[in-house]
């Protein structure tokens, strides 16, 4: 009876998920998309299989362990599949996948039963490190890492000016880029140090203390990083730190800081107690119900994600073409502080609108497609500086962001930013993903534009904005369809 019921709790745990893998395919595609498509979360592909090394160093453990569905963890599976069909309906990727890991724990939870689940605790959530997330923190670290080089460069008495991004030395200027934020040293340190935290220490202090060092350190070492390049370049009359030796004192640097924490994360070690290592057998109170309702939510939200789902509409007139039906004056053209080739996210549309520089982005809001996005890049960070905003302003139903940028020889332009829907025209995410969230529910459209505008000598913000808000959706074979713009 015993063999038969740990056999049953086998098969339908099994099928429990596969049907969760069924369910969130289509999200688990999107993260892998992400990992290989971005530098920054190449580390996620190391974070599933050693998860599955700190679980199968447990065999002998969870082999002992009594097994016994609990129903606690079916409410927070409830809001967890809600979320995921909002998010979902919102194209908000990181609610999506938050809600991939959080939802095949919380099934672990379900099936496995509160005292083997804390064996296995940590395992499982370290896969939150999967989730792709932390590149909505660059600004703010370029922010810091310019603080940093420029109180250090003040300390050893090298003369700087500082202009929002743009370090002036002497001999030569330097620009704090997004790459030289270190959010990729930064996660990938992060994610290394919980899981030293968690083999090197016992005692939760230490742990938490270790993790908060590990998140500190890169970021100051980040700044030292960029404040040693200076120094080089200013020493050497910019012959060196400037090119690809940039990169290799860099990464010379960053591993010197990985050898650090190692050592730090050996000080104070408390070795993991011992445990007898004797085989056992599985020990299973079989409870169907618990099963029965995780295959009940997950087949729930399926079915509500199928209802709600559209068909994307492709539109064969292409953007400049439907420009030209609405506004009188259009020329295509690049702009000076457009985007590079090299952003995550290109215009469908660059150029002067009856006279106003503005660059258009029409996203479909898929999940590959997103509108509101933080991929959106309102300025060729490379060869401009943020020097004043973003600032949110208003006027009559309209509003927007307004921005100050400045390049390196010290032009400045104005910049006015917000996304356009059918019947909105505003530059709050949240705004807008909700009435993206009641189109979608009410069988409307949701699909959109992401507007940069130059506030042009002769222009008012008002009146730049007041003239695109006459932007309108391309035409679409059916009113609830959802349109994408052919290549």
């Amino acid at each position: 009876m015993k063999n038969k019921a740990t056999h049953q709790y086998i098969v339908v745990s099994t099928l429990l998920f596969l049907a969760w893998f069924g369910v969130y395919f289509s999200t688990l595609e999107h993260m892998l998309t992400v990992w290989s498509n971005s530098e920054t979360y190449k580390h996620c592909f190391f974070i599933v299989p050693i998860s599955l090394y700190i679980l199968y160093e447990k065999k002998h453990l969870l082999s002992r362990l009594h097994y016994e569905p609990v129903w606690l963890m079916l409410l927070p599976l409830l809001g967890v599949q809600t979320l995921y069909v909002l998010g979902d309906q919102l194209s908000i990727g990181l609610v999506t996948h938050f809600c991939a890991v959080s939802s095949f724990i919380l099934i672990v939870w379900t099936v496995i039963g509160h005292s083997a689940f804390r064996v296995v605790l940590f395992p499982l959530f370290y896969l939150y490190f999967c989730v792709p997330f932390g590149e909505e923190f660059v600004p703010q670290l370029q922010i810091i890492t310019a603080d940093i080089s420029t109180a250090l460069l003040n300390v050893v008495n090298i003369p700087v000016y500082r202009e929002g991004l743009y370090l002036y030395l002497p001999n030569g200027t330097f620009h704090v880029a997004e790459a030289c934020a270190g959010i990729r040293f930064l996660i990938g340190t992060f994610s290394l140090g919980v899981l030293l935290a968690y083999l090197n220490y016992q005692t939760l202090w230490k742990r938490a203390l270790f993790i908060f060092i590990c998140a500190l350190v890169p970021v100051i070492a980040n700044g030292i990083r960029a404040f040693g390049i200076m120094v080089i370049g200013y020493l050497s009359d910019m012959k060196h730190a400037v090119g690809a030796d940039h990169l290799v004192y860099g990464w010379f640097f960053f591993l010197f800081v990985l050898a650090l924490l190692f050592f730090l994360g050996n000080i104070g070690a408390e070795p993991s107690p011992s445990r007898k290592n004797s085989a056992g057998s599985l020990r299973v109170n079989m409870k169907w119900l618990p099963l029965v309702s995780v295959f009940v939510l997950l087949l729930s939200s399926s079915l509500v994600l199928f209802s709600l789902s559209k068909e994307v509409k492709h539109v064969s007139q292409p953007l400049e073409q439907h420009l030209t039906q609405i506004f009188s004056t259009l020329n295509t053209q690049e702009l000076a502080w457009g985007v590079g080739d090299d952003a995550n996210v290109q215009p469908s549309w660059t150029g002067r609108i009856e006279g106003i520089p503005v660059s258009i982005t029409y996203r479909t809001d898929s999940s590959d497609d997103e509108l509101v996005s933080s991929l959106h890049r309102a300025f060729n960070e490379d060869n401009f500086s943020l020097v004043e905003g973003p600032e949110h302003r208003s006027f009559s139903d309209y509003a927007y962001r307004k921005l100050t940028i400045q390049n390196v020889s010290g032009n400045t332009r104005t910049l006015v930013v917000f996304y356009k829907l059918e019947t909105l025209l505003d530059a709050s995410p949240l705004r807008i993903k909700w009435n993206q969230l009641l189109a979608k529910l009410a069988g409307k459209r949701a699909d959109g534009f992401y507007v940069v505008a130059e506030v042009s000598t002769g222009s008012t913000e008002q009146s730049v904005v007041k003239t695109l808000s006459r932007l309108t959706l391309p035409p679409n074979n059916t009113e609830t369809g959802k349109a994408k713009y052919n290549d």
